[in-house]
């Protein structure tokens, strides 16, 4: 044993990382206990699965790296939940297993690999197609749980180092957002407009000597419009350098880019000889918007707080990006949303609500200009026994046909709202210079023979006849209460109905 503890800290005195530290202990533990492989995994419980990640393989059975396996029919997960790390008899002990019954496990080991919070971060484990005698070996849960342990500890040290490097280098970009960046920053803060923003950004990074040449362009439908028009001899040189990009970096905000010596040569009276050419790309959201072309000295392109600086400047513009776009979409939801409150959903014509309103406005427009108009109430006669009979599918799609016939007979000026159920209102101009009656009249006529006759709908036609129609004219001076202006035209409405009836009866 204390061979053994030599040899392990000769590993940990010259690891560097997790995986010089762990080949050389899986080759140790295979010397020692006479497995054909060993191996360390990693569980992501989320996914539900386990990979090897290092193995060493020295007989019979390989466990190839990389190999992923459902993490519920491991034998890692039996082990953990039996708290036995060792056995020589697997059949015995997990016989359920299928994966081990396909590899024709015998002897295995398994010890857990932690995580510094406590956490579970993987397996180190060892497997014969053999039997090996194992039980005879008196320090092996020991030497195991030591492994597992420096290699426990010797993630977390690279872990630690990860994380104080990322907290380094954010320092650095931080101390060296200097002024030119709480320039861009003041600018995106109160831009509201994007081209706009990084045409000015371009101009300053200029302005202060940080690079070259800096040209703005936008990104419409992927292709690159500049956004000063002097510059739009440009548009040729920024396409020519992006077509050579690959998917990847157009997917990045801080691209490098080398340029061939005939793209040089090409365009050499745009192109600063020996200078860094780089394009800031600015997204909104995950869609690319804008971009910038920047070439700087090769000095100023390697220093990494210029690069910050960089990617700084397009966070930045991303942001505003981003904002502008989610005030768009704000807007335009904002718009569906009145819209959605304010019309029928079934037929998309303006909803009751609506109608009080319109009606209000054409009472006080009415009353300001001594205008007159029409108040016509639609009811849809017979539609319970199309319901009845067709079903309501039938029923709704006879509702919307119906609409579509009222807005095709509109006019200039008139509205058409859905009152509820099968009541329709419309409100029509009234024509100075033509007696109300007779308006009035037509008005009835066409309407009427614009809804009646024959509705072809998806699964039978109706021979319909029409709809009641009651209809009142406003003067100057009426009532301007919109419920029994309503009530009105519904009742002229109802003495159409009973006519009809009649008629109907004779």
């Amino acid at each position: 044993m204390d061979k053994q503890l030599e040899q392990l800290a000769q590993f940990v005195a010259t690891a560097n990382t997790v995986e010089g530290l762990t080949r050389p202990l899986l080759a140790l533990l295979q010397r020692i206990t006479g497995l054909e492989s060993t191996y360390l995994t990693a569980i992501d419980e989320t996914a539900g699965v386990q990979h090897i990640l290092i193995a060493h393989n020295a007989g019979a059975l390989q466990l190839p790296e990389d190999l992923t396996v459902p993490w519920q029919d491991t034998l890692c997960k039996r082990a953990l939940e039996s708290m036995q790390f060792v056995t020589e008899d697997v059949a015995g002990c997990w016989g359920d297993s299928d994966a081990a019954r396909e590899l024709g496990l015998k002897s295995y080991i398994s010890v857990p690999v932690m995580n510094q919070d406590g956490s579970i971060f993987g397996t180190l484990c060892g497997a014969s197609s053999h039997n090996v005698a194992l039980a005879g070996m008196a320090h092996l849960p020991e030497l195991l749980q030591l492994c597992a342990d420096l290699i426990a500890h010797q993630l977390n040290r690279e872990n630690q180092a990860k994380l104080t490097a990322e907290r380094a280098t954010e320092a650095e970009q931080q101390l060296n957002r200097v002024s030119l960046f709480a320039k861009v920053s003041e600018l995106c803060m109160a831009g509201q407009s994007l081209s706009l923003t990084i045409s000015q950004t371009a101009e300053y990074m200029l302005q202060s000597g940080f690079c070259s040449q800096a040209i703005a362009f936008d990104l419409v439908d992927d292709e690159l419009v500049a956004v000063s028009p002097q510059q739009q001899h440009w548009q040729e040189v920024v396409q020519a350098l992006r077509s050579e990009l690959s998917a990847e970096t157009r997917r990045r905000t801080l691209i490098p880019i080398e340029i061939s010596e005939q793209k040089q040569q090409q365009f050499s009276e745009f192109l600063q000889a020996g200078h860094s050419t780089l394009l800031i790309k600015v997204f909104a959201e995950y869609t690319p918007a804008a971009l910038i072309f920047v070439q700087v000295s090769p000095s100023t392109a390697a220093r990494a707080e210029n690069k910050a600086l960089l990617s700084a400047i397009s966070n930045s513009l991303s942001l505003l990006a981003s904002r502008l776009a989610d005030h768009k979409a704000l807007t335009m939801l904002n718009q569906q949303l009145e819209y959605q409150a304010q019309h029928d959903t079934l037929t998309a014509l303006p909803n009751r609500r609506y109608l009080f309103d319109e009606l209000a406005r054409q009472l006080a427009r009415a009353g300001r200009q001594q205008l007159s108009f029409f108040i016509l109430f639609i009811d849809l006669d017979g539609f319970k026994a199309i319901n009845d009979s067709y079903g309501h599918e039938t029923g709704d799609e006879f509702l919307r046909e119906f609409a579509t016939r009222i807005r095709k007979a509109m006019r200039s000026g008139d509205f058409a709202a859905r009152h509820g159920g099968d009541e329709f209102v419309m409100l029509c101009q009234f024509s100075a210079g033509s007696p109300a009656d007779l308006q009035a009249e037509l008005l009835v006529k066409r309407i009427r023979a614009a809804t009646s006759g024959n509705f072809v709908l998806t699964t039978t036609t109706l021979d319909y006849q029409g709809p009641s129609l009651g209809v009142v004219q406003w003067q100057p001076g009426d009532t301007t209460d919109g419920d029994k202006l309503l009530s009105q035209a519904d009742a002229a409405m109802y003495q159409d109905k009973q006519l009809r009836r009649k008629k109907r009866q004779a």
